[in-house]
């Protein structure tokens, strides 16, 4: 949503229209797609961008303080970065499915190591806008 792709106008358009489809996220999280994006444009326009998504109320922000534990558990059990913990434990928290951009081989690896207690998916998992 934040780089204007079509899957991310898609999403956009699902989030406003009748669709069961919700958004969360954390300010973790927030941090993290700000701190990608500022490599990607500048940290103004990086910053303006996160701060319109959470402005649009697009997105649920899950309370970090409940996520925390949640994350730090997965952390210590996980070869993982420490965002995507927290978009897991989000997906714990709020009873949702965590969606990643990317398959990266070290979440790849996790998952065939010892599946997740809660759904995982990835962007190129859902149909083509």
């Amino acid at each position: 949503m934040l780089l204007g792709t079509a899957f991310g106008r898609m999403m956009s358009g699902s989030l406003l229209s009748d669709s069961p489809i919700t958004a969360c996220t954390c300010h973790f999280n927030l941090s993290e797609a700000e701190y990608v994006l500022s490599r990607m444009l500048d940290r103004t326009r990086a910053r303006m961008k996160v701060d319109n998504l959470v402005r649009s109320n697009y997105i649920n922000l899950t309370d970090t303080a409940k996520l925390y534990a949640n994350a730090a558990e997965i952390k210590c059990e996980r070869a993982l970065a420490l965002g995507d913990c927290y978009t897991i434990a989000n997906a714990k928290v709020t009873g949702s499915t965590a969606l990643f951009a990317f398959r990266e081989e070290q979440l790849n690896r996790e998952i065939k190591r010892k599946p997740f207690d809660v759904q995982i998916k990835f962007i190129d998992d859902l149909p083509s806008p």
